[in-house]
């Protein structure tokens, strides 16, 4: 734009220049032309002057030649004069012709004059004097007619030279009045060229920028234009985007930040909020005051009104504990000294009530650039509950919740020690005791697991009543007790302990009027070297309890050697027992007949386990099953014999057709029962075999039904509902009680048979036999005599209107091909 202004500026001076370059150069030629007719004027003027001073001087003559005396001096003053005259006619410029002319007339002027200074000077000789006269008078008439003739040659020159000089100054007004008209158009066409290019920009510029100032960021101008304006829109474009930019940043971060203000008031209503409802007392330290806030929570939580406690920090110090104040003021120093991250303690506190009190103190430090804390603000909690609550669940980890006594973590930890005193110092005695209650089961489960309880409870303190200050009693768990006895004096020493309590233990128990007793059996591990863990000392005292438990129980043992190679021998029969089951080798079913006693017909078989091991020979389910279900051998052992014992009940059926089909019978560990999957599995195999469910029995006892309720009345009734029989095993030995009886779907009822050899030749001990009878009948279900070996047996329980009995008076438990042998020698039964 500059560039445009300077041009078009140049253009009109230029043009300016020029127009006002010719009308000077005009004016110039027309003031020469001037100045030569004012010279032209003068020059007439002298012309006229001389003719007029020649026409005097003529005059003259003539009027001397009257009166020549008279007049002599007044012809030589005009002959002067019109020598002065001739002169500066002579001196103007002329053409040539003009100038010989002139020079002409200088000549005659001087010829002139000197005639007439021959006149003036003459003697008086008249002639002469005329003569003279004559001549200057003819002088004077040539001069005055050349005179004449030049005076109307420069009139007519001087009136030309006066035309055109007026012409020239005519042409310079038209000139310069041409140039200013021109300069004026020009400079209007300038002016508008550039309103049109500056204000044009401008204006856009204007409007752009009034719509920026009302809010329309996104106005933007034209950037056509090359000039300045053009830079300028570019760079008033790119600041409207920036500005937009901005603007929407702005807007944004005004959004946020409304945000960030909306969220921290919210925050600070909800924290003050918190503050006032929650439990936690706030404090505020500003360090370089040395003063603290306490909020009101803070000090209701000590039991002080607000204005009872200042904002002094020594007054927080003089209401700690004094054994804690010091590890107090030790955190509280490190983390304002930068040591640690947070500033957190658990230390007690003085209640105004005297009483002492939990907190939990957090805080937190604020640092300024150098590092350097100048507040400190925190929480304080009071976890006086928790404290409690801590202290009662470490008291729970190591005691028993029933009894109180010490649990087995705490007996063994306790143990440990004595262990490890026992091993720096020789003459240091101790001895581990391992008891069970004997028939402890039994009044659990007929009296109530309340009265069981109440039987622990009193056998702990009647336990804890026989030993001595420094001993402790534990209950490991259920009916087992342990007893550590620490520093005794030998052997002897601990027997009279064990007798203190045996005798102890057969005092009776009661409850509401009701009197039962119970006795132990107790197992003894005794110091030894080989001793270095407690667990092995307490698994001795067990082995040592199951001894005497084995023997009869209400009896006591010491632990010794061969004890200890049984144990060796079971972990090694352990071992065998998953060899074979995971190699399906060793075990065989036998499988014992069941008589239908009102028809004496068979009925079906009882399939019973043996263990064919290879350097023991066969093993009685009551030497291995126990350990089977311990070891979860028994689940896949289950499954087998089931199979087994349908499979081989098939071919029997198929073999032996008979009006009832043959029936087989599998005793069920509670284990199996529990367990998932047995439902579906007992109607896989089934159906592989393709066997009635009603083919089935199962057996089980009363304390699985006891142990796992819901579990087994859930899966008994899945498979009652496929038809397969379930009967209750050793009836009348468990917790009898018609309710589950009722609520189970039991079909019959395996008469324990203890209750069977108890029966004599004179019919004594009916009573319960005929009681498990009576019942069963009430309830329709059937009854089955188990251990049936003499007539005198099977007449009594035929007698009572049992429905079917087994035993070695019909035949012990046989391998299939015996089975096959005894059917052919007994074909009365297979009618």
């Amino acid at each position: 734009m500059k560039r445009k202004i300077v041009t078009a500026l140049l253009i009109l001076f230029v043009f300016f220049v020029t127009g006002a370059t010719l009308a000077t150069y005009i004016i110039t030629n027309t003031t020469n032309t001037l100045s030569r007719l004012v010279t032209l004027h003068q020059i007439e003027d002298l012309r006229q002057h001389l003719i007029i001073s020649i026409q005097t001087v003529q005059s003259d003559l003539y009027t001397v030649h009257t009166l020549l005396s008279n007049k002599v001096d007044t012809i030589a003053d005009n002959v002067s004069k019109l020598e002065a005259t001739a002169n500066e006619c002579n001196g103007c410029h002329h053409e040539p012709a003009v100038t010989q002319d002139l020079q002409e007339v200088v000549g005659l002027i001087a010829a002139y004059q000197e005639s007439l200074s021959y006149y003036i000077t003459a003697s008086a000789n008249r002639q002469r004097i005329e003569k003279l006269q004559l001549e200057a008078a003819e002088l004077g008439n040539v001069l005055l007619a050349k005179t004449g003739a030049m005076s109307f040659n420069a009139t007519r020159k001087l009136k030309s030279s006066t035309e055109l000089a007026r012409s020239k100054i005519n042409q310079a007004r038209f000139v310069l009045y041409l140039t200013v008209g021109l300069t004026f158009i020009l400079g209007a066409m300038v002016a508008i060229y550039l309103i049109r290019a500056v204000t044009g920009p401008i204006e856009q510029l204007v409007t752009a920028t009034r719509a920026i100032t009302k809010g329309d960021l996104s106005s933007t101008l034209r950037t056509d234009d090359k000039t300045e304006f053009g830079e300028l829109a570019t760079n008033f474009n790119a600041m409207s985007l920036s500005l937009q930019k901005n603007y929407e940043l702005l807007v944004q971060e005004i959004f946020d930040r409304k945000q960030v203000e909306d969220a921290l008031k919210e925050s600070e209503e909800r924290y003050a909020l918190a503050a006032r409802g929650a439990n936690d007392g706030l404090w505020d330290l500003d360090i370089r005051s040395n003063t603290i806030y306490y909020s009101d929570r803070w000090k209701s939580m000590l039991g002080y009104n607000d204005d009872e406690i200042g904002c002094s920090l020594a007054e927080w110090y003089g209401l700690i504990y004094d054994k804690d104040r010091e590890q107090v003021e030790a955190k509280f120093e490190a983390h304002i000294d930068g040591k640690t991250p947070q500033f957190e303690c658990e230390y007690r506190i003085r209640h105004k009530d005297n009483s002492i009190m939990w907190v939990l103190v957090r805080g937190l430090a604020v640092r300024d650039e150098k590092g350097t804390a100048y507040r400190l603000a925190g929480s304080q909690t009071d976890i006086t509950a928790r404290k409690s609550a801590e202290e009662q669940l470490a008291h729970d980890a190591f005691h028993d919740a029933l009894t109180e006594l010490p649990n087995r973590a705490l007996f063994l930890d306790r143990l440990a020690h004595v262990i490890e005193r026992a091993q720096r110092n020789n003459a240091f005695f101790y001895a581990v005791l391992f008891a069970d209650l004997d028939r402890f089961k039994v009044i659990n489960d007929s009296m109530g697991h309340g009265v069981g309880d109440l039987l622990l409870i009193e056998v702990g303190r009647r336990l804890k009543s026989c030993l001595r200050p420094g001993d402790t009693v534990a209950r490991i768990g259920g009916d087992e007790f342990a007893i550590l006895l620490e520093d005794i004096v030998d052997r002897a020493d601990t027997v009279d302990i064990i007798r203190r309590i045996e005798e102890s233990l057969k005092m009776p128990f009661h409850y509401h009027g009701q009197e039962f007793f119970t006795s132990s059996s107790i197992g003894v591990a005794l110091k030894s070297e080989r001793y270095e863990r407690p667990d092995e000392v307490l698994r001795d005292a067990d082995v040592a309890m199951y001894e005497a438990k084995s023997k009869g129980g209400a009896r006591h043992e010491f632990f010794d050697a061969t004890m200890h190679s049984n144990i060796i021998e079971r972990n090694q029969l352990e071992g065998e027992l998953r060899s074979a089951m995971e190699h399906h080798d060793g075990f065989v079913l036998h499988y014992q007949p069941i008589i239908n006693l009102k028809t004496h017909l068979l009925n079906g078989f009882e399939a019973l386990v043996r263990w064919n091991h290879q350097s023991r020979g066969l093993i009685y389910p009551n030497d291995f099953i126990p350990l089977a279900e311990e070891t979860g051998v028994i689940i896949p052992l289950s499954k087998w014999i089931i199979k087994e014992a349908c499979r081989q009940l098939r071919i029997w059926q198929d073999m032996y057709r008979m009006d009832s089909p043959l029936m087989m019978s599998v005793n069920i560990s509670s284990k199996l029962l529990i367990w998932p999957g047995f439902v579906e599995s007992v109607a896989s195999c089934l159906q592989e075999e393709g066997l009635p469910p009603e083919s089935l029995a199962l057996e089980i006892t009363e304390s699985l039904i006891l142990e796992h309720t819901e579990i087994v009345l859930e899966a008994l009734t899945e498979l009652k509902k496929m038809g397969v029989h379930i009967h209750i095993d050793d009836f009348g030995t468990g917790y009898s009680s018609l309710s589950y009886l009722h609520n189970f779907p039991v079909t019959a009822l395996k008469i324990d048979q203890s209750f069977i050899a108890n029966l004599s030749a004179t019919n004594d001990n009916q009573e319960i036999i005929k009681t498990i009878i009576a019942l069963a009948q009430n309830l329709n279900l059937e009854v089955i005599a188990e251990g049936v070996e003499l007539n005198h047996q099977l007449l009594t329980i035929r007698g009572l209107d049992c429905n079917y009995g087994q035993g070695f008076l019909f035949s012990k438990a046989l391998a299939p091909d015996a089975i096959q042998a005894w059917i052919k020698s007994n074909s009365a039964h297979m009618a």
